[in-house]
């Protein structure tokens, strides 16, 4: 039988419990004398969520996959294969692992003992990504299931900048936008061709991948983050002939959707990315969700929070059509 769309069957969140606001921050940066800067006007950003000293990108990613089967008629057992898509891969505190894949650690301690797994780092498009490659797997009859995850520990860089900028256009700065947090969703075969993914596809534009580089610091050897987001912006008008050329590909058009949630690396940019993107078609309002302002940019987990917050607050009803636009 062919599988006409695969859907999200279950989704899953977890974020820590301590908050940190932008004005704590900005009151911690060693240097803050020297800087006059309004961060919170700027990004909009007014706290996020940071890990506690025993939290990692390891245990963050659990406690999102255990509320996501909590949520799903699947059971651990059940999964054909497990992805994990975090950009931050720490098993123990401050201890980075790069190999094995954290998808091990995750399907062995959730008891998915036959599920396949790996990893996909692809920034902030992690969990998209890994959407983009389980939905084929899934059409193509490879698996009936399978679980996306990532547990973001990313808030190491902020502390980072925290001791280190030096200045107002120091490239360490949007480190300070970031918050820790962990999604997952289960996805699968439709019952109804009426519910599901229309379409995911995804472009890279290698010439900026430059621009946002993560890495330790060259002053103090601690993870790090260096940005240079002016430049970065040039790419949006990339993104809009993209999306404007899938709108067409698909034969739909953006208010056709109840919802356009866009990645949120600021509150600011998220409404400035609406604009751009909403400007292909003639638009001067996009309705979307927002999470930036209370969690800050929680990097590839950003769309699924969005998702799971807007139907746990009945702001996302039943039969309604949302775009994800993932940076």
């Amino acid at each position: 039988m062919m599988i006409v769309k695969s859907r999200f069957e279950s989704l899953g969140l977890y974020v820590p419990e301590k908050e940190v606001t932008t004005a704590e921050l900005m009151h911690d940066l060693k240097n803050n004398t020297e800087l006059s800067i309004d961060f919170e006007e700027i990004t909009g950003i007014r706290k996020r969520r940071w890990r506690s000293e025993d939290e990692t990108s390891y245990t963050i990613a659990m406690n999102a996959a255990r509320d996501c089967l909590r949520n799903s008629r699947y059971r651990a057992r059940d999964l054909d294969i497990v992805i994990s898509t975090s950009i931050s891969r720490t098993v123990k505190p401050n201890t980075y692992c790069l190999d094995p894949a954290l998808s091990v650690f995750i399907k062995k301690e959730l008891g998915a003992h036959k599920a396949g797994n790996f990893d996909i780092n692809n920034a902030c498009a992690g969990m998209m990504t890994g959407a983009y490659l389980l939905n084929a797997m899934i059409k193509a009859g490879v698996v009936k299931n399978g679980m996306v995850v990532s547990g973001e520990a990313i808030t190491p860089i902020a502390e980072t900048a925290v001791r280190e900028i030096n200045g107002p256009f120091d490239e360490q700065f949007a480190s300070l936008t970031v918050g820790d947090a962990g999604s997952a969703f289960i996805m699968d075969a439709s019952p109804d061709e009426n519910e599901g993914i229309d379409f995911i596809e995804l472009m890279t534009l290698a010439h900026y991948a430059q621009l946002v580089i993560g890495k330790p610091s060259e002053i103090s050897g601690n993870p790090c983050m260096v940005a240079r987001p002016k430049e970065l912006h040039e790419s949006l008008v990339y993104g809009s002939l993209f999306l404007d050329g899938n709108l067409k590909k698909y034969n739909t058009s953006l208010d056709q959707y109840n919802y356009v949630i866009v990645h949120q690396v600021t509150a600011k940019m998220a409404k400035l990315y609406l604009k751009v993107f909403g400007a292909v078609n003639h638009m001067e309002h996009l309705p979307t969700l927002m999470s930036a302002e209370d969690y800050g940019n929680t990097a590839s987990t950003t769309l699924f929070l969005i998702l799971y917050n807007g139907l746990k607050h009945h702001k996302i009803r039943k039969g309604d059509k949302i775009l994800l636009i993932s940076l």
